[in-house]
């Protein structure tokens, strides 16, 4: 027994022996780590792949694993089983916990590839398929009419497009210009001209030769050389035929025939709501011939020239814009109807145009054609100065006042009267006033313009004058046998 001690027990501390029990062999699951390593292997007493972790004992002439027995005393100490059994625990828990988060690991670096690898196939099949690609449809051609057999937008542009024009204008620079121009000028030469503006125009008739554009008085006025530039970019020198700042309508000439010439229509047939559509160079040249639509908003809108007579004009709210002006404004048979001329430009204003009526129009630039000038057209044949420009205006117009011509700020103080005139055999001289006309007190020159664009060449009409003599006015009447106009 003591051999037997000897060889398999332990000693304690009172040299007795205790009986220890053999390893048991292990398992066969592979080589192991040796005796200073930590090893997992399928314990026999688990199920199959359960994994459990052992501690190697130390002095041990085994070299395997082995869970130690509560009591049992292993080289001369008492091993407590259930603090092993606690560390075991804590030991477990810290492999799950690391085992959760490498297999969360795995599992998300596997997604992240996933991922990659089908965005990759994705971005691929972007790039290389067909049906993804966007594609150009052709379209139906713009209807050019409605069922009524009006022509629509696209229709009145496309049949009236070639009839409408570029007009530039071209003025040789005054020597004050050149002064505060630093005397540059085209080619180096003070006689030449420079383009100073340039508006839009209707190819309105033809004969003798020459084709007829009709424009705007305020676009050529002022112009000493013209070139016509029609719709196929093609450009022509044109010549002044004659303007009429009354009605604001001015003609151009073109030695050259074969052009497409507008149709007219009747200004008198036009109605309130009625669609049109204006063709133009709204800022010249670099958008000629654009296109704009809407509606007749009114009729008959008194729109002063820049000589102080009214002409009955059409309103409009389709855009009118600087370089608009001399172009045509058609209805939705493609006639013209009227022709741009102004709008009303201000911030507490928006889409009023206004258009100088086919009727008018017509008339007017025929008789320029025809005459030089316009035709049947009244004027008593003096040049006068307001009332309201004199130094002493106040005064006047407060003894104006007490004789009864109350506002009279229309007054017009007499310079010249001309030797066709009929108040040229009249007692009527220079600086008198003309205070009232047939009765009405000028309060505007309105008053004036308005009775001789009634009346004709003929017709006599009663001049109120005032004179002053020895500080006091004398108030007297004289008629006027009116004189034909050829201005």
């Amino acid at each position: 027994m003591d051999e037997f001690n000897n060889q398999n027990g332990v000693p304690n501390g009172n040299g007795e022996y205790h009986f220890v029990p053999p390893s048991q062999s292990q398992p066969n699951s592979g080589q192991m780590p040796n005796g200073n390593s930590t090893g997992y292997y399928n314990n026999a007493n688990t199920p199959n792949n359960a994994q459990s972790y052992y501690q190697p004992s130390t002095g041990h002439s085994n070299k395997g694993y082995y869970q130690p027995q509560p009591g049992v005393v292993v080289n001369g100490k008492v091993v407590n089983a259930n603090k092993h059994k606690k560390n075991n625990k804590a030991l477990k828990i810290v492999i799950a916990i690391i085992v959760v988060c490498a297999v969360i690991s795995i599992v998300g670096i596997a997604v992240s590839i996933s991922r990659s690898v089908s965005l990759g196939e994705n971005k691929e099949s972007v790039t290389m398929s067909d049906d993804a690609s966007a594609s150009v449809n052709s379209s139906n051609e713009a209807a050019k009419t409605d069922k009524d057999g009006n022509y629509t937008v696209a229709g009145v542009a496309a049949n009236n497009m070639d009839s409408c024009v570029l007009i530039s204008v071209y003025s040789v620079p005054s020597t004050y210009d050149y002064f505060f121009g630093y005397g540059s000028s085209n080619n180096g030469s003070s006689n030449s001209a420079r383009l100073s503006g340039e508006g839009s125009g209707v190819l309105m008739s033809e004969g003798n030769g020459k084709t007829y554009v009709m424009t705007c008085a305020h676009v050529i006025a002022n112009g000493s050389s013209f070139k016509i530039t029609t719709n196929d970019g093609k450009e022509y020198d044109a010549n002044m035929v004659g303007y009429d700042s009354q009605t604001d309508i001015g003609v151009l000439s073109i030695d050259k025939t074969g052009f497409k010439i507008a149709t007219f229509g009747d200004s008198k047939d036009i109605e309130v709501g009625e669609q049109c559509v204006a063709i133009g160079c709204p800022g010249g040249s670099k958008f000629m011939n654009s296109v704009a639509t809407g509606i007749v908003s009114a009729l008959d809108r008194p729109v002063a020239s820049s000589i102080g007579y009214n002409t009955e004009c059409i309103q409009t709210d389709t855009a009118i814009n600087p370089g608009n002006s001399g172009g045509a404004l058609f209805n939705m048979q493609g006639q013209v109807i009227g022709i741009n001329s102004s709008k009303i430009a201000s911030t507490e204003y928006e889409g009023m145009g206004f258009a100088v009526p086919s009727n008018t129009a017509v008339e007017t630039a025929n008789s320029l054609i025809k005459n030089g000038y316009v035709a049947g057209r009244a004027k008593i044949g003096l040049t006068y100065t307001g009332v309201t420009n004199a130094s002493n205006a106040s005064n006047i117009l407060n003894a104006l006042a007490e004789k009864g011509f109350k506002d009279a700020q229309g007054a017009m103080i007499i310079n010249e009267i001309s030797g066709d005139s009929d108040l040229a055999n009249k007692d009527v001289k220079q600086y008198d006033m003309i205070v009232a006309i047939n009765g009405e007190t000028l309060t505007s020159i309105d008053v004036l313009t308005s009775t001789l664009s009634k009346s004709k060449p003929g017709d006599t009409i009663t001049l109120t004058i005032a004179r002053v003599e020895n500080n006091q006015f004398k108030i007297f009447d004289v008629d006027c046998k009116l004189i034909e106009s050829k201005e």
